[in-house]
């Protein structure tokens, strides 16, 4: 402790005689008298009281060079600075020298007279509570006139650089602003962003700098939205500004970025009234929006697509000319059956035989087209590497999830592994109303600031897309992604995606990533499962791409063009699979999408109950799509051509009727075996009986060999990179996928009730049950 007293004691010698030449012998001594008597009686027991009386030495010597034509006024301030010294302390940077003190506007206004200890307290109060400025509350509660403080903020106020003016009011040290900076410098963005993002100074901190930079309020923290005016909700959007209170004959209007003055005078004119501009955070934005905007929000969640495009909105499941038409198909079968019911049914079965003939062998010539080279968008590892960073825009990603409290660190952990700057992320966590445990460990958690947690508010249908619609309407990103709560997506995911859609010609409008799992081999299930997303995502939809026919998307990692998904409306809330849908409609409106060489790893359901309640809504979704699209298809041919009409065919309404159509068969399979029933060949004459033979061997093996092919593709791949995911002994059990169609045909006969009498229900698919699920403190990564 001597040595640092002898260290810091220079220091006070040479402030204690600047201070002489200026201020009177008598008030620099009685000053000096009262520091050096605390140092004398070695009342210096810490290294904060060290830095606080340093500090107090650099603060009198910037005083007398700053005031030195004003005595009194000098006297005056440094026995208040050194009252507050003593009392409250100060934080000063050691290592970079002099700083100069925080003046506060009250401080200024009681030293030059305008207003009184008393009036000043009484106006922080009122600060405090409701914000603002305090010389705009001043003027406005009659204390002085608003001229003198115009005039007192000229002279005493400046807009300069916000670093500096962090850095010189000890808000951050010099060496954690070059480490943003070069951040900046190699990676682009705002000083602000990066800033919060490395966790430096916390969103509340900065704000309030920036709007002193900006001689701007900070919001209070009190507000009534009862009764209140409020801007027009297309206004408020444009200018980010919410009014939150009238005060004083003004309106406090809270905005995430000062306004321009035309902007100001627009407002003024339709508010009737002056405005005083208050800055709020993005968290604090998104809290005035869901207070004031809430029923706007909803509408636009629930009714955007309904009420601009109704003939591609699910929110009816069968339109009456649907309906008549299926009552008349079934009169006529049953008038049919009435007359021939022989040769009724061979009849039936010749067109069941011919669809699934057809479809099966047009699916596999999709699944030959995936293996082409160029199916897919690929990345060398040195070009990604080789992306300007300063060059990648803001990436919005959407994290809808419902009671997932249990996965929520391993997403943080995961997001927290991208390799992109994550002063350009906007993670929206989308929490519906009643999930109040993940909203309460949210909280808990003190997130970064790129982090938002948006609570959807609860309303019909409670489904997934309308949680994306809500969380989407603020989002921030050029770009956009979806993620399921127990995703992992590779890191350098975005990074591709960017370079894709640069390098895209300007039709395109997304980019899906594939879909694999992570505990594949938990159990058979599993391993049932990564075949069928193994054949999916690496060879299906790839291929359906190079066909350019329409790609029913994933339900995750699909990656858009903002601008194009607000375009078409983006999700439909009341189609269950609004994924397939919303691939449906981008084709439709002259978009492609395409697949990019990048995974997310998920987990695949390990339990049969919660596997057949996620079939079950995914059958019932394309179910819903096809209804949906099909409703004039005439005119759906002319949108989308014959080679598109057919393809959304093969992709939408196979996928559930297959399923459905199997254990018809698998029926009279048994019957005829079994106990050789004449009758079963009777419905099989000819050239019918061949091609069920043909279908029966030949597809089968097609579906498994696809299966097999997938698996392999995946394991192929991951190899030349030196990934072990999947083992070459996950292929023998494709061998028994038909047991797996069983259960597919038991989630599509349940999809086809629901269809009928819950159409919107989400059924909900429980997570966190996987075997490989990552190390269960991940998610402190993220929290303080």
């Amino acid at each position: 402790m001597d040595s640092k007293k002898r260290e810091l004691e220079p220091s006070f010698g040479f402030a204690w005689l600047g201070l002489r030449r200026s201020l009177t012998d008598k008030h620099a001594r009685g000053l000096e008298e009262r520091v050096r008597y605390k140092w004398e009686l070695n009342e210096v027991e810490s290294q904060e009281q060290e830095k606080q009386l340093q500090e107090l030495a650099k603060q009198l010597e910037y005083l007398k060079r700053e005031y030195e034509s004003k005595e009194d006024y000098v006297n005056e301030l440094i026995a208040h600075k050194l009252e507050l010294l003593e009392r409250e302390g100060f934080k000063p940077d050691m290592d970079n020298g002099p700083k100069k003190p925080k003046l506060r506007m009250g401080d200024l206004m009681v030293a030059e007279g305008l207003v009184t200890e008393k009036q000043l307290e009484e106006a922080m109060a009122h600060q405090k509570k409701f914000g603002g400025r305090l010389g705009d509350i001043v003027s406005e509660m009659g204390f002085v006139d608003k001229r003198r403080v115009s005039v007192l903020l000229d002279g005493k106020t400046q807009k300069g650089r916000l670093g500096d003016m962090l850095v010189n009011t000890g808000a951050i040290k010099q060496e954690e602003l070059n480490q943003a900076l070069e951040f900046q410098r190699k990676s682009g963005g705002m000083l602000g962003d990066i800033l919060m993002s490395m966790r430096i100074i916390e969103p509340e901190s900065l704000y309030r700098y920036i709007a002193t930079q900006n001689n701007l309020g900070r919001i209070g923290s009190e507000f009534d939205f009862v009764d209140l005016i409020k801007l027009p909700e297309y206004l408020a959007r444009q200018y980010d500004a919410v009014v939150i209170s009238q005060d004083l004959n003004r309106y406090l209007v809270a905005v995430g970025s000062p306004l321009s003055d035309e902007a100001q005078r627009s407002i003024e004119a339709l508010l009737g009234l002056p405005l005083e501009q208050v800055l709020a955070t993005r968290e604090e934005m998104e809290y005035f929006w869901a207070q004031v905007y809430q029923s706007e929000l909803m509408v636009e969640s629930t009714q955007k697509l309904v009420n601009e495009q109704p003939q591609n909105s699910a929110h009816i499941t069968f339109t009456v000319p649907q309906l008549t038409t299926a009552a008349a198909s079934v009169l006529f079968l049953l008038v049919c059956l009435a007359l021939d019911w022989f040769h009724t049914l061979i009849i039936v079965n010749v067109l069941i035989q011919t669809f699934y003939f057809s479809m099966t062998l047009f699916k596999f010539l999709i699944v030959m087209y995936g293996t082409r080279d160029n199916a897919q968008i690929r990345f060398t590892k040195e070009e990604v590497d080789a992306v300007d960073e300063r060059t990648l825009p803001i990436y919005t990603i959407l994290v809808p999830m419902y009671k997932e409290s249990a996965v929520i660190p391993y997403l943080l952990n995961n997001i927290e592994q991208l390799d992109y700057p994550k002063a350009k992320l906007d993670v929206r966590l989308l929490i519906e109303e009643d999930d109040v445990e993940a909203q309460q460990l949210l909280k808990s958690m003190n997130l970064p600031a790129y982090y938002t947690t948006i609570v959807v508010p609860h309303s019909l249908p409670k489904t997934k897309p309308k949680a994306c619609n809500y969380g989407l309407i603020r989002a921030r990103g050029e770009y956009v992604v979806i993620y399921d709560a127990e995703d992992r997506p590779d890191p350098d995911q975005l990074k591709k995606v960017h370079a894709a859609f640069v390098q895209g010609p300007d039709s395109l409008a997304c980019i899906q990533a594939k879909l694999n799992y992570f505990n594949s081999d938990q159990n058979l299930l599993t391993r049932w499962f990564t075949h069928e997303y193994s054949m999916w995502f690496e060879l299906l939809l790839p291929g359906v791409m190079q066909l350019n026919i329409p790609i029913p998307l994933g339900g995750t990692s699909n990656h858009f063009k903002m601008s194009v998904l607000k375009e078409i409306n983006a999700w439909d809330p009341y189609n269950v699979t609004e994924d397939a849908d919303l691939g449906i409609r981008l084709y439709k409106s002259g978009y492609t999408t395409a697949i990019v060489d990048s995974r997310t790893w998920e987990e695949a359901n390990s339990r049969t109950g919660n596997w057949i309640r996620q079939r079950s809504r995914w059958i019932k979704g394309y179910m819903q799509t096809w209804l949906v699209h099909m409703r004039n298809p005439i005119r759906l041919w002319r949108e989308i051509g014959t080679k598109g009409f057919w393809g959304f065919q093969v992709m939408v309404l196979a996928t559930p009727m297959l399923p459905l159509l199997n254990p018809i068969y698998w029926v009279m399979i048994i019957l005829w075996y079994g106990w050789k029933m004449d009758w079963i060949p009777q419905f099989f004459p000819g050239p019918i009986y061949y091609m069920a033979s043909a279908e029966f061997m030949i597809g089968n093996f097609l579906f498994v060999f696809s299966n097999v092919a997938g698996v392999y593709w995946v394991i192929y791949e991951l190899e030349k990179r030196q990934q072990y995911v999947f083992s070459y002994g996950l292929v023998k059990y494709a061998l028994l996928t038909p047991i797996y169609w069983v259960l597919m045909s038991l989630a599509a006969v349940k999809a086809a009730w629901q269809l009928i009498t819950k159409p919107f229900y989400w059924e909900k698919t429980t997570h966190g049950l996987g075997k490989h699920t990552p190390d269960a403190n991940a998610g402190e990564a993220v929290q303080e």
